[in-house]
C-alpha cells in the first residue's frame, strides 16, 4: 500500500501517549523488582535507571527503525529521520530531565551564590520548557502535524505506514465506555464513603439479642477483639461500657457523631468518655519476679 502523508491529529497523540505509557510500565516493573532489595536505594539512582530505561527503549525503537513503539501501534513512522536526528532525539529526551533530576536531589541552598543561581537556572529551564510544550500543543492543534516538542525541534514529521483510512468509532462503543467509566467513577467514590461494619451490625441487631453490660471495667486479655472489627485492637480504647475497641474504630465514629451504641451491649457511647488503655507495670512478687496478670492502666485520648 502506498503510505499516505496525511496523519489524523488524535494518532498522533495517541501515539506520544502510548510512548508515555509504556515508559511508566518499564519505570513501574523497575520499581517493583527494587522493593526486594534495600529499601531506599533505588531512589538514590532513579534519574540513572530512568536514563536508561529511555536508552533502551530508544535502541531498539528509533535506532534499529524510523519510529517508536508507540508509532508502530499505530501504524505510524518517521518520514524524514536518519541516524544523526535518533541520536539528537535521544539526548533531547534524556539529558533535561536526568539533569533537572539529579539537580532538585542536590542540595544546593548551602553552596553560596552559585547553588542559588543554579538552583535558579534550573527552574528558568524547566518553566521553558513547560510554555514551549503548551505554545507547541496549540501550533500542532492548527497545523496537525509534530505534537512533541522534539519532533518541532528536529524537524520530524509522523507518517502513516498504510493507506490512510478514517478512524471510525461505533455509538454502542462510545456508549459502552461512558458507562463503565461512570460507573468506575461511582464505585471509587460512592463506596469509600460505605460504612459496611455499621450496616452489618445494623442488620445483625435486628435478631440478636444484646448482651446486658455488667458496668465492669474493661479488661483485656489473648482473646479480646475489638467490639467494632472483630478484630485485634489496635490501641485498645473504651467509652463506658466494659467492651474495648481499637483506637480508629471508636475514634471514626465520635468524629461523624458524638454518640452511637456499643455494637454488643447497646450500651451508649460518648466522645467525652473515650479513654485509652495502656499496658500498666505488672505488680512484683515477694521473690522480684513479675507476676503476669492482665492489668491496664486508663490513660486519657490525647
Amino acid at each position: 500500500m502506498t503510505p499516505s502523508p496525511y496523519v489524523s491529529r488524535i494518532n498522533q497523540i495517541d501515539a506520544a501517549q502510548l510512548d508515555t505509557e509504556i515508559y511508566k510500565v518499564l519505570r513501574n516493573q523497575a520499581r517493583e523488582i527494587a522493593r526486594y532489595g534495600a529499601p531506599g536505594k533505588l531512589d538514590k539512582w532513579q534519574a540513572e535507571v530512568d536514563a536508561v530505561l529511555k536508552l533502551l527503549i530508544w535502541k531498539f525503537s528509533l535506532q534499529r527503525g524510523s519510529s517508536t513503539f508507540g508509532q508502530r501501534l499505530l501504524n505510524l513512522h518517521y518520514a524524514n529521520i536518519d541516524q544523526r536526528k535518533a541520536v539528537l532525539y535521544l539526548i533531547l529526551s534524556v539529558l533535561p530531565q536526568y539533569l533537572g533530576e539529579k539537580l532538585a536531589g542536590e542540595k544546593l541552598s548551602g553552596r553560596g551564590a552559585t547553588g542559588s543561581a543554579l538552583k535558579s537556572l534550573v527552574e528558568w529551564t524547566t518553566n521553558a520548557i513547560s510554555l514551549l510544550e503548551v505554545v507547541n500543543l496549540l501550533f500542532f492543534l492548527h497545523r496537525g502535524v509534530q505534537p512533541r516538542v522534539i519532533e518541532f525541534l528536529l524537524g520530524l514529521s509522523s507518517q502513516s505506514i498504510t493507506t490512510h483510512r478514517p478512524r471510525i468509532i461505533g455509538y454502542s462503543y462510545m456508549t459502552r465506555e461512558l458507562l463503565w467509566h461512570g460507573l468506575m467513577e461511582l464505585f471509587t467514590v460512592g463506596i469509600p464513603m460505605i460504612n459496611f461494619h455499621c450496616l452489618r451490625h445494623a442488620v445483625t441487631r435486628l435478631w440478636r439479642r444484646a448482651e446486658p453490660s455488667s458496668g465492669l471495667f474493661p479488661v483485656m486479655n489473648a482473646a479480646t477483639k475489638c467490639a467494632y472489627c472483630r478484630e485485634d485492637p489496635i490501641l485498645p480504647s473504651h467509652a463506658g461500657c466494659e467492651h474495648l475497641f481499637c483506637y480508629y474504630c471508636l475514634r471514626a465514629h465520635f468524629t461523624a457523631t458524638s454518640a452511637f451504641q456499643c455494637p454488643v451491649c447497646d450500651a451508649e457511647l460518648r466522645g467525652e468518655d473515650m479513654k485509652r488503655y495502656a499496658v500498666a507495670s505488672a505488680p512484683r512478687s515477694d521473690d522480684g519476679e513479675e507476676e503476669s496478670d492482665d492489668s491496664f492502666e486508663k490513660v486519657d485520648d490525647g
